[in-house]
This record gives structure tokens, C-alpha cells and sequence, in this order.
């Protein structure tokens, strides 16, 4: 009975760790969009590591960056906001640094109202902001930003 006991736990234990070893494998899209020159962003995860894509789509592209999670940066603001339509809003920042640049992913929700964009910083200067075409959006921000360092204020 205990070998029997053993036996199954053994398997058991084996089967679990196989399927976290498959499952952080997979590449999951964290956020993705295009804006109306057809350049995408893409922020991917896969086997722990975070990668920026930009770029036209379907070409290679024009940047890509890949960073461990601690070398990455949050910001996640849930306030009360006068100025939309329900009174409140929920923003989210990924940050991506590459010498004096920073990459910032924005996903939010003002009211109901939805806007994504990302924002390129050199030295804190913004040098420009990319909207993103609001039907070509895949954002699943929120649901990896918390495992993340938070960003200076």
C-alpha cells in the first residue's frame, strides 16, 4: 500500500512539474497593437522573459528588446477622474529601458472610454507617442504588471 502510495505520488509530482515546464514555455502576447502606418508593437512572454517588438507588420523588426522581469518597470493607477463619464480611470505602464531610451506600453481605461499608445522617452524627453488603432488592440497588461518592480515617481 505505501509503494502503491509512493508510486502514484511520484507520478503525480512528475505530471505537475510536466505541465509547468510546458505551460512556461509557451509564448503568451502580454499587449499588441498597430497604429495607422501599420507599425506594431508587441510585448510577448515566453520562458520568463519579456520581449518588445516594433515595427511594420509582417516584416522584421525595426527594434526588438528582451528583458528579464527585473529589469523591467510598472506604473498601475487606478484613480477617481472627474473629466470622464463614469468619474474614474484605471491606467497601466510597462516600461522597457535600452540605454537613454525607454519604451513605455500604455493601456486605459478613462471611463468608459479605452486608449492604448506607446510612448518613447530619451533621457525623460518624450520623442514621440505611437496611438494605437483602437480594433487591432490585444491587452492583457494587468494581468502581468503586478509581478513587476514599480517605476520611480
Amino acid at each position: 500500500m505505501l509503494k502503491s502510495r509512493l508510486k502514484t505520488t511520484a507520478l503525480l509530482s512528475l505530471f505537475i512539474l510536466s505541465f509547468s515546464t510546458i505551460a512556461a514555455s509557451n509564448k503568451v502576447t502580454v499587449f499588441q497593437c498597430a497604429n495607422k502606418n501599420h507599425k506594431m508593437v508587441n510585448v510577448s512572454l515566453q520562458d520568463g522573459i519579456y520581449t518588445y517588438r516594433f515595427g511594420k507588420t509582417n516584416q522584421q523588426p525595426d527594434i526588438e528588446l528582451h528583458r528579464s522581469p527585473e529589469q523591467l518597470s510598472h506604473r498601475f493607477n487606478n484613480i477617481s477622474a472627474a473629466e470622464t463619464d463614469t468619474g474614474k480611470a484605471q491606467i497601466r505602464e510597462l516600461n522597457f529601458k535600452n540605454g537613454d531610451f525607454i519604451y513605455t506600453v500604455t493601456s486605459s481605461e478613462l471611463g468608459t472610454k479605452y486608449v492604448a499608445s506607446v510612448d518613447v522617452y530619451k533621457k525623460e524627453m518624450l520623442l514621440t507617442s505611437i496611438k494605437c488603432q483602437p480594433d487591432t488592440i490585444v491587452d492583457h497588461l494587468s494581468g502581468y504588471l503586478f509581478d513587476l518592480p514599480e517605476a520611480d515617481s
